[in-house]
């Protein structure tokens, strides 16, 4: 008898090492289950801004900010205002036009004490507004604190049927209390899926789901609306 469960238990510890083995990918750091890319900026003739490329993403981009002078200052409604294109084998080519305006949700997920404007981006195609296509940022409201360490941002990026959110986070480098943003890292359904890490000497890293990945697409777009946003914390005084 003893032999037989003995036997048993061996055999349950064997099945079981499959299932073990197949969950350990989603336990990784979510940099090593990410592909690691970066904005490449390029000159286009006749356009203020510029052109870039980020892995399989191309587009143009055009960024004013001339509000914001001062750490901890509020974001305006004129302010900060973006415009950029945006076109990938998956995605037709439209255009994100942010900038400050009223909440369009509510986010109650968020923590902390929020202002009353958020940076708000819509796309569009052909001048036409693509449903269920948005992204939110809801900044937190101006202080001491905010000023002293990382202001908090939170907010969620909507994309053909897919909703990620995006929460302040630092990714890497040496935690210092510059008051400004150090990185953000995207969540679905309560998983680290991507991120960008601006807290780099060069470039920002940006981590995006891998190629054929159901939320690669809005992970990307997140991914560029943040990194055009010019977020008053990381403005010089």
């Amino acid at each position: 008898m003893r032999i037989a469960i003995a036997a048993a238990a061996a055999g349950l510890l064997v099945t079981g090492a499959p299932q073990a083995a197949a969950q350990a990918p989603s336990q990784a750091p979510m940099i090593e289950r990410t592909e690691q890319v970066q904005l490449k900026p390029r000159r286009v003739p006749g356009l203020l801004g510029y052109g870039y490329d980020m892995a399989e993403y191309t587009g143009e981009t055009a960024t004013r900010s001339s509000s914001f002078r001062a750490f901890g200052q509020a974001i305006s409604r004129d302010s900060a205002r973006t415009r950029f294109k945006v076109a990938s084998p998956s995605i037709p080519e439209m255009e994100g036009d942010c900038a400050g305006g009223q909440r369009k949700t509510q986010l109650g997920w968020i923590a902390f004490e929020r202002e009353d404007l958020s940076y708000v981006c819509v796309f569009s195609r052909n001048g036409a507004v693509i449903p269920g296509a948005s992204f939110e940022l809801a900044l937190q409201k101006a202080g001491l604190l905010a000023r002293m360490s990382q202001p908090q941002r939170a907010g969620e990026m909507t994309w053909n049927g897919q909703t990620i959110r995006v929460q302040t986070q630092r990714i890497g480098g040496v935690p210092l209390p510059t008051g400004r943003i150090a990185g953000y890292v995207f969540y679905k359904d309560g998983q680290e899926i991507g991120g960008v890490d601006f807290n780099r000497i060069m470039s920002p890293a940006v981590y995006l789901p891998p190629v054929g990945d159901a939320n690669r697409d809005v992970a990307a777009l997140a991914a560029l609306s943040l990194m055009f946003f010019a977020d008053p914390a990381n403005q010089s005084q």
